[in-house]
C-alpha cells in the first residue's frame, strides 16, 4: 500500500487536502480515487485513508483511525559515518535509515570529502533522502540527519556511551557490545581514519569492530555493520 509523509499531526477521521508534496507523489503515481494509502508524520504509528479526490487543484483523503504500530530495529544504532563521496553518501542514508538506523551523525575527518556548496541545501537534501526511504520501507519514525561536524566533536558528544570503530582488522564482538542497548557506530571515508584518529578513538573508549575478512568501501561496511548490531 503506498505511502506518504505528512508534516503535522493527521487527523483521524477527518476529510482534507494533502500537502503539494504528497500531492504530486500521488498524481506520479497514477493512483485513483477510492484507492487506499497510508499516511504518517514521522512521530510514531500511521493513518490509512481513502483517496476521495484527484485534480489539478488538489488531492483530499478520508483518514481511519491511527495504528499505533512501528517496524524499528531491536536495538537503536547512531551511524557516525565520515563524509564520502555525494552519491555514495545519498546510498548509505538510504540504506541506514531502511536497516533501522537510530540516527544519523556525518562526520569531517582528515580524509573525508567536503561538502560542495552550502551544508544547508546538502543537509535538507539528506533530510529528504531519509524520508523518501522510510516512505519505501514502512518505518514510522523519522531517524534524525545532523549537520555534519568533526570527530573530537562527536566523542565530546558520546562521552560515557558504547561506541564501535568499525576497523579492518580481526577484532571479535566485545561483551560491552553484546549487552548494550544501544550502540554509535564509527565509520571511516574511503581510506579508513588516519592512525592518529583511530587513536583517538581507541582512547575514548570506542571497541574495534571486524565485519568479515573483505577490504569494504566505507557505504558497505556501513550498512554492514547495521545489519550485523541493530537486529542481534
Amino acid at each position: 500500500m503506498p505511502r506518504f509523509f505528512c508534516d503535522g499531526p493527521i487527523r483521524p477521521d477527518a476529510t482534507f487536502a494533502l500537502a503539494a508534496e504528497a500531492a504530486q507523489h500521488v498524481r506520479v503515481l497514477r493512483l485513483r480515487p477510492g484507492e487506499r494509502i497510508v499516511l504518517f508524520d514521522g512521530r510514531g504509528g500511521e493513518t490509512p485513508a481513502t483517496l476521495i479526490t484527484i485534480d489539478k487543484r488538489e488531492v483530499s483523503v478520508r483518514t481511519a483511525q491511527h495504528v499505533a504500530v512501528e517496524r524499528e530495529a531491536s536495538r537503536a544504532v547512531t551511524l557516525f559515518a565520515a563524509l564520502i563521496a555525494n552519491d555514495r553518501m545519498d546510498w548509505m542514508i538510504q540504506k541506514a535509515t531502511e536497516l533501522g538506523a537510530a540516527g544519523i551523525h556525518p562526520l569531517i575527518t582528515e580524509r573525508s570529502q567536503r561538502i560542495p556548496g552550502a551544508v544547508e541545501k546538502r543537509l535538507a537534501h539528506w533530510r529528504g533522502v531519509v524520508l523518501a526511504a522510510c516512505e519505501q520501507c514502512g518505518r514510522n519514525q523519522l531517524p534524525a540527519v545532523h549537520a555534519p561536524l568533526p570527530l573530537a566533536d562527536a566523542l565530546l558528544r558520546t562521552q560515557g556511551a558504547v561506541n564501535v570503530l568499525l576497523d579492518g582488522d580481526d577484532h571479535p564482538e566485545t561483551s560491552a557490545i553484546a549487552a548494550s542497548a544501544s550502540l554509535n557506530v564509527f565509520v571511516g571515508p574511503e581510506g579508513g581514519f588516519t592512525p592518529r584518529e583511530r587513536e583517538t578513538l581507541l582512547a575514548h573508549g570506542a571497541s574495534p569492530l571486524a565485519i568479515g575478512a573483505a577490504v569494504l568501501r566505507a557505504e558497505t561496511a556501513a550498512i554492514a555493520a547495521l545489519a550485523r548490531l541493530a537486529h542481534p
